[in-house]
């Protein structure tokens, strides 16, 4: 069978239990021979582990046990211990924790297993997307190597995440999106079909009503990372992969929550509404690449 199918996973925290769900569908229907490679950052980026390691159930635990857990993974602040951390953050640079990486990783490690060692044997090619902060340039790093790391990468987002990574080269690629990233991909493959999944609808509309909110938290990357990394990013506003932006380009198939699970509050009546969601428009994309869907 002809490997014509390539996978684009964006992060989003909790919201990637939506591209969980359509990942789910595509277990189930064995769209593993079409698929030529996986390109995911962040959320997206584990999701796709646990998809090439053909454990998907065990993915969908991890939404549904794991990350609702208060405490664990995310970290229930105060506005008044937020407002002191974020004081510190802008006087003496100190990075604090909301997200628990070492959490995510010890489930991924310990208790439900992504396989690394099938991924590794996988024919199907893997990469995650990462920020230098060195060249403060988007790069594609090969996760069928040293995957668990790669993973951890893609997802450490200072000043917010685990300060122990706070010396990392990589980390988070989505933290300064663009449409460069899509364009590369499809560029380098003219012929595939390439299913993009979204964990939210980006408009240009949601982007301005939460305008003062990702400004501030420029503010704070700026502080954090220094001038060159907030000119940078402003500089990329206008150039955010936005859903209609990326279903002008060819062979491309776009997907995208719409149930409003937020990346910010864990809902578990939000995470399995976003989860069923996935499902559902999975099986629309194995329709639309006429693959069969078992019933």
């Amino acid at each position: 069978m002809k490997r014509d199918v390539i996978l684009i996973l964006e992060g989003g925290t909790v919201q990637g239990v939506f591209s969980a769900g359509a990942l789910s569908v595509f277990e189930k229907n064995n769209l593993y021979p079409r698929i030529d490679s996986v390109y995911a950052v962040s959320a997206g980026a584990h999701n796709a582990a646990y998809f090439l390691s053909h454990k998907t159930k065990e993915m969908n635990k991890v939404y549904q046990e794991f990350l609702g857990k208060k405490h664990k993974f995310m970290r229930q602040l105060s506005p008044k211990i937020i407002f002191s951390k974020i004081m510190r953050l802008m006087i003496w640079n100190e990075t604090f924790d909301i997200m628990n990486l070492e959490y995510i990783e010890h489930i991924e490690r310990e208790v439900l297993q992504i396989d690394q060692e099938r991924i590794k044997k996988s024919p199907i090619k893997f990469f995650v997307k990462v920020f230098d902060r060195k060249t403060f340039k988007a790069k594609l790093l090969d996760a069928k190597e040293d995957t668990l790391k790669r993973l951890i990468e893609s997802a450490n987002l200072p000043p917010y995440v685990n300060t122990r990574l706070k010396d990392y080269r990589y980390i988070d690629g989505g933290i300064m999106p663009n449409r460069h990233f899509i364009k590369h991909v499809i560029k380098k493959n003219p012929s595939k079909k390439i299913v993009y999944m979204y964990n939210e609808k980006k408009t240009i509309k949601k982007v301005l009503r939460h305008l003062y909110v990702d400004l501030g938290d420029i503010i704070l990357k700026t502080r954090h990372f220094g001038f060159r990394y907030g000119w940078k990013h402003l500089r990329n506003v206008l150039n955010y992969p936005y859903v209609w932006a990326v279903n002008k380009f060819p062979n491309t198939y776009v997907i995208y929550d719409s149930t409003g699970n937020s990346k910010r509050k864990i809902n578990k009546d939000k995470i399995n509404a976003a989860f069923e969601d996935g499902v559902r428009k999975g099986k629309l994309i194995l329709h639309e690449l006429n693959h069969p869907i078992k019933k």
